[in-house]
C-alpha cells in the first residue's frame, strides 16, 4: 500500500475513491507526508520529507520499512484505539540507519522541530504525547501459560500482526541505529501505557544500537523474551522504569545510561520468564543516575529465579534511602560501584536480599559511552 496521494497529481475523484493512504504537502521546501495505513510492501522514507504517523502503522510480514539517515517522523496525539505508533510485526523489518550527525528522530506532533538537528522546546516532562515503537519477532519467549506465542497487550488480539514469540532465536527484525524516540508512552489500553521502544520476541540477528528514549510516560525500553542484543542505549526521564526485562529474555545488553527524572520509578526492573525456562541475560557497563528529590526511587529490582548478572553497574545521584532489591539467589552483581556526593561509598546497606556470594564491589568508575548525538546532550 505504499502509495502517495498528492493534490498536485491526482484528481479529486480519485481521492474520493481511495479514502486513506499517504497524504502529502510541501511546506518551506520540506515535504510532509501523513501515513495512516499499514505498510505491506517495501517502503522508503527520505530525509527530505517529514512523516506524520496517524494511528497505528504496522509494517506487515514480508515488508521492509527503510528510513534514511536524517529523517524526522512525528506522531499525532491519541490513545487506546486512536493511538499513533509504529509496529514492526512478525516477518516485517525496519532498516533505520541513522548516524551521529544525522540521527533518525521519532517525536510528537507538538514538537516544534522541523529537522533532526533543530533545538526542541519540549522538555522531558512532556510525556505520553504518542505511542512509541514496537517490534514483534518469532524468537523464544517464556510465559505463564507456556504458549509459544502470545499477543502484545494493547494491540488487537484478533490480528495476526499483534503476535510475537516462536522458536527462531535468529529472528531478524532489521536495524535501528542512531534513533531517538521522544515524548511517547500514551495510554495503549487495558490499563497500561506504551513504552518508548518495546522488543517482543526479537532475535539475535536484529541490530539495536545507539538508541535514545527521551521523556516517555512508561518504561524507556522493555524487552519481552527473545535473544536480541541491544547496545548503547540512553534513557532519560521516563515515568516508570528505565529498562524492563521479562518473559525469559536470553541475550546481552551492553552499555546503557539511565538518567531518572523526579517521577521515575526504578532504573532497572529485571524479571525471569514465567514459564519453565527463566532465560538468562547479562548486562554490561550499566550507568544509573537517580534523582535526589525522590527518596522512593528504586535503583533496581531483580525478581526471584532471574538468571545471569550485571558486570559493571555504576550508581550515582540517588538519595541515601534508595535500594537495590533482589530476590534472585544466583543473579550476580559484579563490579558494583555506588557513589554518594561523587565519592565511591559502596554501602552494603543499600542492597536488600542478595547474598554476599553474588556481589562484588568495584573500586573505580567507568565512564559511560559518548551520547553526544542525542536530544539529551543537546
Amino acid at each position: 500500500m505504499n502509495k502517495r496521494l498528492t493534490y498536485y497529481s491526482l484528481a479529486p475523484l480519485l481521492i474520493l475513491m481511495i479514502p486513506s493512504l499517504f497524504w502529502s504537502c510541501t511546506e518551506g521546501g520540506q515535504k510532509t507526508v501523513t501515513v495512516n495505513q499499514s505498510i505491506a510492501t517495501d517502503t522508503w522514507w527520505k530525509a527530505n520529507t517529514t512523516y506524520i504517523l496517524e494511528g497505528t502503522v504496522i509494517v506487515k510480514d514480508g515488508a521492509t520499512l527503510h528510513i534514511e539517515a536524517g529523517t524526522l517522523i512525528k506522531a499525532m496525539p491519541g490513545e487506546a484505539r486512536n493511538i499513533s505508533m509504529l509496529v514492526i510485526s512478525k516477518g516485517g523489518k525496519i532498516e533505520a540507519k541513522g548516524t551521529a550527525q544525522q540521527p533518525i528522530v521519532f517525536t510528537a506532533l507538538d514538537d516544534n522541530i522541523s529537522s533532526v538537528n533543530d533545538t526542541s522546546m519540549l522538555g522531558a516532562s512532556k510525556q505520553g504525547l504518542w505511542g512509541g515503537i514496537i517490534m514483534l519477532g518469532d524468537a523464544p519467549i517464556s510465559t505463564e501459560l507456556e504458549d509459544e506465542e502470545t499477543f502484545y497487550t494493547g494491540l488487537n488480539p484478533n490480528a495476526k500482526t499483534s503476535y510475537y514469540g516462536g522458536a527462531n532465536p535468529n529472528h531478524n527484525g532489521g536495524v535501528m541505529e542512531y534513533v531517538s524516540i521522544r515524548h511517547g508512552g500514551s495510554y495503549v489500553g487495558t490499563g497500561s501505557d506504551s513504552n518508548g521502544l518495546t522488543l517482543c520476541g526479537v532475535g539475535e540477528q536484529t541490530t539495536i544500537d545507539n538508541i535514545e528514549i527521551f521523556g516517555n510516560q512508561d518504561d524507556g525500553m522493555e524487552i519481552f523474551g527473545g535473544t536480541v542484543n541491544p547496545s548503547n542505549v540512553l534513557v532519560v526521564s521516563v515515568g516508570d522504569d528505565g529498562i524492563d526485562i521479562s518473559q525469559g529474555y536470553t541475550g546481552s545488553l551492553i552499555n546503557a545510561l539511565v538518567i531518572m527524572g523526579e517521577n521515575s520509578d526504578s532504573g532497572l526492573e529485571l524479571d525471569p520468564g514465567a514459564g519453565p525456562d527463566p532465560g538468562s541475560f547479562t548486562l554490561t557497563n550499566i550507568h544509573l543516575m537517580g534523582h535526589k528529590n525522590n527518596p522512593e526511587q528504586v535503583i533496581l529490582t531483580v525478581a526471584k529465579n532471574s538468571q545471569g548478572g550485571i558486570d559493571g553497574l555504576y550508581v550515582r545521584g540517588f538519595s541515601p534511602e534508595a535500594k537495590i532489591k533482589t530476590a534472585a539467589e544466583a543473579f550476580k552483581l559484579q563490579n558494583l560501584v555506588i557513589l554518594q556526593q561523587e565519592e565511591i561509598v559502596n554501602l552494603p546497606e543499600m542492597i536488600e536480599g542478595a547474598s554476599a556470594q553474588v556481589i562484588s564491589f568495584g573500586d573505580h568508575l567507568e565512564d559511560p559511552i559518548d551520547f553526544g548525538w542525542t536530544r539529551w546532550a543537546k
